[in-house]
């Protein structure tokens, strides 16, 4: 594709901004941004010792709530000048010359890359760091943040640099020429990202094409660099979800690695003439209809995985997605952007807040009917159904099989969850504190990565083994072998032998059993051995207050409780422990409880009744 010719040169004088000042949705985005982002000043410091403070204890947050803040202040100063307010100026000046000070705009959390290291075995380093680091070296590796930086400054320049001191503007594209275009033209392509299987793929691509897109001059070299971040997202799209148009890390890192695809897709859309169509695509159809699988309630998604429970999609984004693909219910699961915000990191992300003014009309629709269909993703391998108590409280009952192999994955092969009236009674507890040790070997000693957190059984003592370094050979797995209705009851039955490194394991089957008008569901489990039985722990989790007696449990939540009732084997009792160390160690609020149910020496079947109710 000759895209030096099929591109026409950028506007002299964009919509984007007339867009912006009359979009619909700009009081309310205006107020949410207010909100997220209360002061410009003081610009936060991202010192030398809190960038260092990651690879000394793990930690993230003390150098990047800083770094987020400034590009959150950089957003809402732009949004206020494009709306008339002059006073911001000086804002944008100072904060876009702060961070072209920056030394690296590669958070810590993510050094290790680059040419320097890619070939190295282990990598060479030793504490205390030497002189081979992101900090004294020529820029060469590009992680999200840095992109996204690109991506920021570059729209800031491009929308308004005539507006702005020159030497300002001047020191921004120096910047983003050596951080962004220079290292990519060269290394674009040795980047573990550049045709991943996952959302950095979307992100850096997409960031950086943006950023090129709206600084690049020179024809050949945009052309150069385009076709390069095509190749890219041609992988991403193939590859970054499922063949069912799902993404084993869940809606939320869905939610991201489309937020620059969409923005460029549109862009190239808009200066190709509509000759280059990305999103015109079929296979975006099932990946717009991902959402509405994984939707329990307004804003709350399964959340298996590092995915988030509690979520709101980029407006702008899904707006556009809904109407290119022709999927208008995934606009109906939008929340009020007052939701959107995480320490600043949505408002970090200016040029996708900038299209939440433009694409975005400031509705915000009921909960689409069509979320509360069953759902099936057999690639992704969750299995959702629906029904609902006599009052007509709603019932979902979610499982999963799959594999332990995804950067995001928890061992969590067989794990369940029993959400009533929007609240996940039986729930995925979700991710553990993101630091430097839950991206490395010692991911899964975390208790919110491994299986102790997961409603799964413990074999011999032993958990479920996870996938070689995030990404393997989908070893240990587990497979939804049939699922359907029977009986006036849905069903599944999934194999989760495969999931343990247990030779003497010769089966362990789950089979759950929903009936959709009562919304009872029964669990059983199903063992056998070569020789011996080993012993055997069964667990469930909870958020929600519990009582236990003997072999029965109740579990009350805000609006609905569960009763728990241990069919067989007898003599089987449940423990409620509590993990509220583990909580405070992983920065987890709220009060999480393991149900765990030791068998009696020699049994292999476990059958739990679990009764939902509604509270008065």
């Amino acid at each position: 594709m000759d895209l030096k010719n099929l591109l026409c040169p950028a506007p002299q004088s964009d919509p984007l901004l007339a867009q912006i000042r009359h979009s619909p949705s700009a009081e309310t985005l205006r107020e949410a941004l207010r909100l997220a982002v209360p002061a410009l000043a003081p610009i936060p410091e991202t010192s030398y010792t809190r960038y260092r403070e990651f690879e000394y204890i793990g930690r993230r947050d003390s150098y990047q709530n800083p770094y987020f803040a400034k590009r959150a202040m950089l957003t809402r100063a732009v949004v206020e000048f494009i709306f008339g307010d002059e006073s911001m100026r000086d804002h944008i000046h100072d904060l876009l010359w702060n961070i072209c000070e920056e030394t690296s705009w590669v958070l810590p959390a993510h050094e290790e890359q680059g040419p320097d290291f890619w070939d190295l075995h282990p990598s060479p380093r030793t504490w205390p760091w030497g002189s081979n680091t992101s900090l004294t070296r020529e820029p060469d590796s590009i992680d999200l943040f840095a992109a996204e930086t690109g991506a920021a400054l570059a729209e800031t320049i491009y929308l308004l640099g005539n507006q702005l001191a020159p030497e300002v503007v001047q020191r921004v594209r120096q910047e983003v020429e050596r951080r962004i275009f220079k290292p990519y033209l060269a290394y674009g392509r040795q980047h573990w990202w550049f045709k991943g299987a996952l959302n950095w793929n979307g992100v850096c691509n997409g960031s950086v094409g943006l950023a090129f897109l709206r600084l690049e001059k020179d024809p050949q070299r945009l052309s150069e660099a385009l076709a390069m971040v095509l190749e890219g997202f041609e992988a991403y799209i193939a590859t970054g979800f499922e063949p069912d148009g799902g993404s084993i890390e869940g809606p939320s890192y869905w939610n991201y690695g489309l937020m620059y695809y969409v923005t460029v897709a549109e862009l190239l859309r808009e200066r190709s003439g509509g000759q280059l169509d990305l999103l015109a695509a079929p296979r975006l159809v099932e990946i717009a209809r991902y959402p509405l699988a994984m939707a329990l309630s307004h804003g709350t998604y399964i959340n298996f995985g590092d995915a988030t429970e509690q979520n709101a999609l980029q407006p702008g984004i899904v707006s556009k997605l809904a109407d290119r693909t022709g999927v208008p219910d995934l606009r109906a699961l939008l929340v009020s952007p007052k939701k959107l915000e995480g320490r600043g990191v949505a408002s970090a992300k200016l040029p996708i807040v900038l299209r939440d003014f433009v694409w975005w009309d400031g509705n915000i629709p009921a909960f689409p009917a069509s979320a509360f269909d069953d759902a099936y993703l057999p690639d992704c391998a969750i299995v959702k159904f629906n029904g609902q108590l006599p009052g007509g409280q709603r019932v979902l009952c979610v499982a999963k099989a799959g594999h332990n192999d995804g950067h995001h994955s928890h061992t969590d092969i067989g794990h369940f969850i029993i959400n009533v009236a929007g609240e996940s009674l039986l729930c995925d507890p979700g991710r553990g504190l993101y630091s430097g040790p839950y991206f490395r070997h010692q991911r899964y000693e975390n208790f919110f990565a491994n299986s102790l957190s997961h409603s799964v059984p413990r074999i011999d003592g032993r958990l479920q083994v996870p996938g070689p370094e995030f990404g393997g050979s989908q070893q240990y797995h587990g497979k939804i072998q049939e699922h359907g209705e029977k009986d006036g009851c849905k069903y599944a039955i999934i194999d989760i032998q495969a999931a343990y490194d247990i030779p003497a394991l010769e089966l362990a089957c789950r089979s759950l059993s929903f009936n959709p008008t009562t919304g009872e569901t029964t669990l059983v489990d199903d063992f056998a051995f070569s020789g011996v039985p080993l012993p055997i722990e069964e667990a469930l989790l909870t958020w929600a207050a519990v009582k236990t007696s003997g072999g029965e449990a109740e579990i009350s939540g805000t609006q609905a409780s569960l009763k728990l009732e241990i069919v067989e084997p007898a003599g089987a009792d449940f423990v409620a422990e509590d993990k509220s160390d583990e909580c405070r160690i992983n920065e987890r609020a709220g009060t999480l409880t393991r149900l765990a149910i030791q068998l009696p020496v020699g049994a292999t079947r476990f059958v739990l009744k679990i009764v939902p109710s509604a509270k008065d």
